[in-house]
């Protein structure tokens, strides 16, 4: 996990709070709380740690900004918006 991956699930789980609903391992639709939030972003530290990433402190730190302020920096918005892949549809 780098600082770049980070913030691209921040601000696609940001995406599913503002939408009300996210979706589960079984693609079932389920709420989005700011309890689920708060638990998927601390998640993104957990998984930088346990894969022994060099950015977990600077991860920690957007997590905790975007916990405050329900937004990305203008700097980890760049660094989403350049790691998030947009798929068209083929048919």
């Amino acid at each position: 996990m780098d600082l770049a991956k980070a913030a691209a699930h921040l601000y696609l789980h940001m995406r599913d709070l503002e939408r009300g609903f996210t979706y589960d391992h079984e693609c079932r639709r389920v709420k989005m709380t700011p309890e689920l939030f708060e638990a998927r972003s601390k998640f993104l530290v957990k998984i930088c740690r346990k894969q022994e990433g060099s950015d977990c402190k600077e991860i920690e730190k957007l997590v905790d900004y975007v916990l405050k302020r329900f937004e990305l920096p203008p700097w980890a918005l760049e660094l989403a918006r350049r790691k998030i892949v947009k798929i068209s549809r083929l048919f």
